[in-house]
């Protein structure tokens, strides 16, 4: 809702949109009558008196009608600016000043009481049809409100008024025509609305655009240049040879006065040249007033002439004004959403609380606000980082932040936030207000000292819950926050909880997983030792069977198999932790991979020959290079070990080559392949391209390759096509890993 009182002193407004609580205006609800509404009707009675003895000096004789009825253009302004709950008290001012105004111009009592009348229902109907077309409240910013208010408030606003004045003429005056009577005094009515009403509500309009600095003495300059041009064109008392194109000379003049000024350029140079054009005219001066035209002509004319200047030139100036406030809506479009991308950036660049956080508020204060603090709930104690655009104040929000913490029973706007989850917007800051939130004297110095004119607390809200609040102050005078600011900031703090969120999460991730690697490094150091004691009786049941000449029973080398391979997911397990903490050492060392290939196989002829994979190498006699011996061993058997495991009954081919000092390992093998959709995964930890119900694993031997080789300063790639196999390709400097060959150039 939003509501003005223009009695001659000032306006205010009050704005409550999405449960926001705004405050720092105070409102008060004035009973009728009452001082406020009583002197406002002094106001307008002397107003409409005033301004009807000056339209009787818009009167062509021998006609007794005036031009323009200057009081209707101010009645309307005046009840479009104020609540309808006063209306009754203007409607009976403007029934008085008109009473007395044709009392003492000599009409008979009668006549003044039915003027009197209508001299109310212009601005009554004008009123109602405006604001309820506007929904309740009338904003004249736009070109749409300029055509609402010529065609509601003058055009169908004047009906009512001129029906009842035309009637009373007619029936106590005498007068011949009904019809004539009511086109003069709906002429006369509208124009007084069009010239005067735009005047009004331009001046007095709530929150107008801020003034700029400096432009006193340009405004000053062009309106004694327009009234000084318009005197000069109507204001001749002899006939000219372009006297009929005087009057458009005017309109450079003042149409420059709308782009420059606006609105109130406009209406103020339009009414100044209006005023000259029909005191001129009426006095038998300018180009209206020249030749042999009669009075009707004339004031046709005259009343033509300020309709259409008055339109066009205000139709301009909200045009420019529409467009330089969609020029500037962009630019702070374009400011926030900068803002918000830098913000972001902050907020995803650290982890940590205190960085994080510290660089926000020195962007909120370089970007929207003289000062910020910021207050997070870390575990039951909150944690609370400021910023000031003056670094001279920083040790006063330093007190702040050490002293002040915001509680469930401080009055501080941010502890207000805390309790009710709701933003708050404080627009302007009076002395009462800080009073009002401070928690003792010191806290109320601390506040007064940072100079706080307004004020915006919103909270950071994490799944329902009220975590945090950023709080924004703004220290420059004239300025105060407004909803759009609001809701900036309230987009601010979202990204800021989304931020904290995913710390959070990150961080108790991180603490799952070093609390997972420790459980799998125990538990695998704990199964270790009785896998070796079980081992060790394997081999010795099987020395003992060969001493006995008998051969070795297949369970017993059922038990062996199974042992190795126990022993071999335990180790992959190990190895898994030695990775992820950072723990996997080699020990460097000259390495024939070759041969190192042939020990593999040799080794593992009984899975081959049990799997029916016929194995086919082609490799170097001999190529050596700077590796670790048991780790590139663990990488041979792994990829063997796989192709056994996916290829089973078809052949697998391996080559060891060498190109440009880096060694080639190639395993392939003809088997079931990977899906298109899984080789990016393939080797990433617990990653299986099929099923464990159809093969058994932990899904952790490629990614124990694929760490080992690249540990060794290798990379490992991998081709595959589903059902017709896959190619692994390890590829290894000869020089070792770089670690390693800068520590052999030192030697």
């Amino acid at each position: 809702m939003q509501e003005g009182f223009f009695v001659g002193m000032g306006t205010f407004r009050v704005d409550c949109k999405r449960g926001v609580a705004a405050g720092g205006l105070r409102r008060r609800h004035m009973s009728v009558p009452s001082a406020r509404t009583l002197l406002g009707c002094a106001v307008l009675f002397l107003a409409h008196v005033g301004l009807s003895e000056a339209s009787y000096l818009f009167v062509f004789p021998p006609a007794s009608n005036a031009i323009f009825w200057l009081p209707s253009g101010l009645t309307l302004a005046w009840f479009l600016r104020t609540a309808p709950a006063r209306w009754p008290a203007w409607l009976l001012a403007i029934f008085l000043a008109e009473v007395l105004i044709v009392l003492v111009h000599g009409q008979p009592p009668a006549v003044a009481l039915a003027w009197g009348a209508a001299a109310g229902l212009l601005p009554f109907s004008g009123g109602l049809l405006l604001r309820r077309q506007a929904y309740r409240v009338f904003v004249f910013r736009r070109p749409w409100d300029l055509a609402r208010l010529v065609l509601l408030g003058a055009a169908v606003g004047a009906i009512p008024g001129t029906l009842v004045a035309a009637v009373a003429a007619v029936v106590w005056l005498g007068a011949p025509s009904f019809w004539k009577v009511a086109v003069s005094w709906w002429s006369s009515d509208a124009l007084g609305v069009i010239l005067l009403c735009p005047l009004f509500l331009t001046w007095t309009e709530p929150n107008p655009e801020p003034s700029r600095s400096g432009r006193a003495a340009e405004a000053l300059a062009m309106l004694v240049i327009v009234s000084g041009g318009a005197w000069w064109v109507f204001g001749g008392e002899q006939s000219r040879e372009i006297e009929g194109a005087l009057p458009a000379l005017l309109f450079p003049l003042t149409a420059w006065t709308a782009v420059r000024f606006g609105p109130r350029g406009a209406t103020a140079a339009t009414v100044i040249v209006d005023f000259m054009a029909a005191l001129h005219t009426s006095q038998g001066r300018g180009p209206f007033a020249m030749g042999n035209a009669s009075v009707a002509a004339r004031i046709l004319t005259v009343q033509t002439y300020v309709a259409f200047l008055t339109l066009l030139v205000l139709l301009l100036a909200m045009v420019v004004v529409e467009e330089q406030r969609a020029r500037a809506a962009a630019e702070r479009a374009e400011q926030r959403i900068k803002f918000l991308a830098m913000a972001s950036e902050i907020l995803t660049g650290s982890l940590e609380f205190s960085t994080r956080f510290a660089a926000l508020a020195r962007l909120c204060v370089k970007s929207m606000a003289d000062w910020c603090l910021i207050d997070v709930d870390e575990g039951g104690v909150f944690r609370r980082i400021g910023a000031h655009r003056d670094a001279s104040k920083e040790p006063l929000l330093r007190q702040l932040e050490e002293r002040y913490a915001p509680d469930a029973s401080s009055p501080q706007p941010a502890a207000r936030v805390l309790r009710t989850g709701k933003p708050l917007l404080l627009p302007l800051v009076t002395e009462e207000l800080i009073r009002a939130h401070a928690v003792d004297e010191e806290n109320l110095r601390l506040i007064q000292a940072l100079g706080t004119h307004s004020t915006i607390a919103v909270p950071l809200v994490l799944r329902g819950q009220t975590i945090g609040v950023i709080t924004l102050g703004c220290a420059t005078p004239g300025r105060h926050y407004s909803t759009a600011d609001l809701d900036l900031a309230t987009e601010l703090a979202r990204r800021a909880a989304i931020a904290i969120d995913n710390a959070r999460l990150y961080r108790d991730a991180q603490a799952a997983i070093r609390l997972r690697d420790e459980i799998l490094s125990i538990a695998s150091h704990e199964l270790n030792t009785p896998m070796t004691c079980l081992a060790l009786d394997v081999q010795t049941l099987k020395r003992g069977a060969a001493q006995s000449g008998a051969p070795c029973p297949p369970p017993l080398l059922r038990v062996e198999r199974q042992v190795k391979k126990l022993a071999r997911l335990i180790e992959e397990l190990l190895d898994v932790t030695r990775v992820t903490t950072g723990r996997l050492h080699l020990q460097i060392e000259d390495v024939d991979l070759p041969a190192v290939v042939r020990d593999v196989v040799e080794r593992l002829a009984e899975d081959l020959s049990r799997a029916a994979c016929p194995l086919t190498l082609h490799a170097e006699p001999s190529m050596v290079g700077s590796w670790d011996h048991i780790r590139l061993e663990q990488v041979v058997t792994n990829l063997i070990t796989n192709a056994i495991k996916f290829g089973s009954g078809h052949p697998i081919e391996i080559r060891v080559g060498e190109a440009d000092g880096i060694a080639q390992l190639t395993v392939r093998d003809h088997g079931i392949g990977i899906p298109p959709d899984r080789l990016p995964h393939i080797f990433e930890r617990f990653e299986r391209a099929v099923s464990s119900r159809a093969y058994k694993g932990l899904g952790l031997g490629l990614y124990i390759v694929r760490s080992i080789v690249e540990a060794l300063g290798g990379s490992i790639r991998v081709e595959s096509t589903l059902g017709s196999g896959t190619m692994f390709t390890v590829e290894l400097p000869r020089a070792g890993p770089p670690r390693a060959s800068e520590n052999e150039g030192e030697r």
